[in-house]
């Protein structure tokens, strides 16, 4: 959601005044899928010479993502790379473009190209690029709009790095130096020795499956367990109601693990969703390469009454509820074309399951509306909105309880589908005082939408905005003046410490069942964490988060700028380590107003994520922070995720015991016992004013075409 149920327009406190924190949009690497190296190359371009390749080396070694390559992988993508001619006034790069314009990097061969920003309705040259120089580096991370215009001088060549070439080069190479991590990550292989595991990696087979064919079927015995490389898969088991859809899987996700122990029926389909490339073990190759122990010892281990518990426990948790269909009616008012107000309802299709929990709410005696199966909600007035969705207010007819409505737009995030079958999976069943609960989920044709608790209390960017102010204070960091002596300076101070252990404990009890149920959230800031009318905290926002079970590690780049862990940037695999860095990054924001790595100040998302990777750029802390809350801070943006705080053997101990939370009844807060020390201030009204005048102007028909429809309806069939 971003800021899904907060003002989406920056505050005029947050950036005027104090000097304060932009709203920040997260990203994702996102784009198009399925390719890989060896790609198709563009009509017109040729592939770089061998000749060129150790130059482009060269040239290449300040880019972020290249640089930390080994010399054999940077030879791979130097490789793939080509060369582009450009004519003299051809525009190479538009500024706003965004998409397939917005995914390549460039290296000057020959000629001249200048740099446009647009100022004041102005296009202005801002630098010169010659031979050997870069640009477009951010492009290589994620996908975002081009923030300049680049056009030739004169007639010249650029070669050009595509965004999938080297993700896919950094992504395999990491496999095939550390195969073993996708072994490692399959719960009952995780006590083979790492020796084993390469011996292992040798014996998998590689086989490719068309979209829409059949990996493994319901009943047919099985003796082969697979791993996905590249594509999707769906899992579906059969019931009396026909194929009920039980989970989505990814790259790096595994099935048929059973196979290797005994001769038994599989318990599930598996279809591929997309070109399905699998690494696939037999079990006569098991028992070929590791022996009959080996074989023995994991059987007799799956069988043991903890593991057994503690495979219920998680079926429990992550359980999808079946899918039976049920009608939605949304009712909203719209303006009809004498300027008169005119309801309009939009059907659309739902779970039975969801629908059924919300009649159970129900008063006794109470009427019920309509059909059994048919949930009718009246919209109201917007709350907020991201990248892709925008959030309202919705009541239930029957009961008159609120909620928060999410609405995406299919078409903008059909290319990243598996962050929203993420959310809805995770959200529906994630049940925790300090977690966004999921109600329902239903579409339309044009929409997706996820019913949440209603929080209108804002969130930590409200309150960071309220709070923050600017002091004068001694400063005795620098210079030759010291203690009294030091000159008074004008610097900006967040809220105040007592207020900020209440949220970061409250999001500390929230992370800790996150990661007891193997999901990361990946999208920490104070954006995403909003507050009910009483003032407690609830994340919210899971739309990056992902179910990754111990050991496994995932490659996609995505978060906010700023925020985001140095393991996240290098795309060479993390894990829940990156909620314990996000962390500490929302606890120096929330007391100091700022971002750890902007200061210098800077615009440039390229440069903070270099400093964040960078182990001798320092972290300036504000005279007036406590002592133990900048060791805290420390601890947690320690760059080693081994040896940052929260990762250790004891987990997430490690951050309730440290001293910055004495005093702190953690049992009191899990149980909302302990008075929030701030009550939200009732300014939803004129908030939310200003949020229905910004939506009505942003207001678009959708625009989609029959096949872009037909392809959205395709990939959130099971939604």
């Amino acid at each position: 959601m971003g800021n899904a149920q907060s003002n989406g327009v920056e505050r005029e406190a947050a950036t005027g005044r104090h000097g304060g924190l932009p709203r920040l949009q997260a990203i994702t690497e996102g784009g198009r899928r399925g390719r890989g190296g060896q790609a198709k190359l563009p009509p017109g371009t040729t592939k770089s010479l061998p000749e060129d390749w150790p130059y482009i080396e060269e040239c290449l070694d300040n880019v972020l993502l290249f640089h930390q390559l080994d010399k054999g992988t940077q030879r791979k993508i130097v490789q793939e790379m080509y060369e582009r001619k450009v004519t003299a006034g051809e525009i190479l790069i538009k500024e706003g473009d965004t998409g397939a314009a917005a995914s390549e990097l460039f290296v000057v061969k020959d000629g001249e190209f200048e740099v446009l920003e647009r100022r004041h309705n102005v296009n202005m040259r801002v630098n010169m690029k010659q031979r050997g120089n870069c640009f477009g580096e951010v492009a290589l991370l994620y996908n975002c709009p081009r923030s300049a215009t680049v056009a030739a001088t004169q007639d010249s060549v650029a070669w050009v790095l595509d965004r999938d070439i080297l993700r896919y080069y950094v992504r395999e190479v990491t496999v095939e130096n550390e195969g073993e991590v996708f072994l490692n990550s399959v719960p009952l292989l995780a006590s083979l020795s790492r020796e084993d595991r390469v011996r292992l990696l040798q014996a998998l087979e590689e086989k490719v499956y068309d979209r829409d064919a059949w990996v493994i079927r319901q009943g047919e015995t099985g003796d082969a367990f697979f791993i996905i490389k590249q594509g999707e898969a769906v899992v579906y088991q059969e019931t009396e109601q026909g194929l009920r859809k039980v989970n989505h899987l990814f790259k790096a996700d595994f099935f048929g693990e059973r196979s290797l122990l005994r001769d038994e029926p599989r318990g599930a389909s598996v279809q591929a969703a997309t070109q399905l490339v699998c690494l696939v073990l037999k079990r006569d190759k098991f028992t070929e390469v590791l022996g009959k122990r080996h074989l023995e010892e994991i059987m007799a281990r799956e069988k043991s009454a903890p593991v057994v518990t503690t495979r219920l426990m998680r079926l429990q948790a992550k359980g999808m509820p079946p899918h039976m269909p049920a009608e939605v009616l949304l009712k909203r008012k719209r303006k009809g074309k004498n300027g008169t107000d005119a309801w309009e309802v939009v059907r659309a299709r739902g779970h039975l399951d969801e629908v059924h929990s919300l009649r159970a709410t129900s008063s006794p005696g109470e009427k019920q509306s309509n059909d059994a199966n048919t949930l009718v909600l009246t919209e109201g007035p917007v709350l907020g909105g991201g990248a892709f969705s925008r959030v309202s207010i919705v009541t239930e007819e029957t009961t008159k309880r609120s909620y928060a409505l999410k609405r995406m737009r299919k078409s903008a995030v059909v290319q990243c589908p598996e962050h929203v079958f993420c959310e809805q999976a995770i959200t529906r069943n994630t049940a925790h005082m300090f977690c966004i609960r999921q109600y329902a989920s239903f579409q339309d044709k044009y929409h997706l939408y996820l019913m949440f608790d209603l929080m209108l209390g804002g969130d930590l960017m409200d309150v960071l905005v309220a709070e923050a102010k600017v002091i004068k204070r001694r400063d005795s960091q620098g210079g030759w003046k010291r203690g009294c002596f030091a000159p008074k300076v004008k610097m900006l101070k967040g809220m105040d410490e007592n207020l900020a252990k209440f949220y970061i404990a409250s999001i500390v009890l929230a992370l800790e069942y996150l990661h007891e149920n193997d999901i990361i959230y990946r999208d920490l800031k104070p954006e995403n964490v909003f507050i009910d009318q009483q003032g407690f905290v609830k994340l919210g926002d899971f739309g990056f988060s992902k179910v990754l079970e111990h050991g496994k590690r995932t490659y996609t780049f995505c978060g906010t700028p700023g925020y985001v862990a140095p393991e996240n940037i290098v795309a060479q695999g993390y894990n829940n380590s990156v909620d314990w860095w996000g962390l500490g990054v929302l606890l120096y924001v929330l007391l100091t107003g700022r971002q750890p790595f902007s200061s210098p100040k800077t615009d440039d998302p390229m440069v903070v994520m270099r400093r964040i990777v960078n182990d001798n750029w320092p972290i300036k802390y504000p005279p007036y922070l406590s002592p133990n809350a900048k060791d805290l801070v420390s601890r947690l943006l320690e760059r080693k995720p081994l040896r940052r705080l929260g990762m250790g053997p004891s987990g997430v101990e490690e951050v309730r015991r440290h001293k910055w939370f004495d005093g702190l009844d953690w049992d009191a807060l899990h149980a909302r016992k302990l008075a929030p020390p701030r009550k939200p201030k009732d300014d939803s009204a004129k908030r939310l004013r200003e949020l229905v005048d910004t939506e009505r102007k942003q207001r678009k028909e959708p625009k989609e075409s029959s096949e872009e429809l037909q392809e959205c309806e395709m990939v959130f069939a099971a939604f």
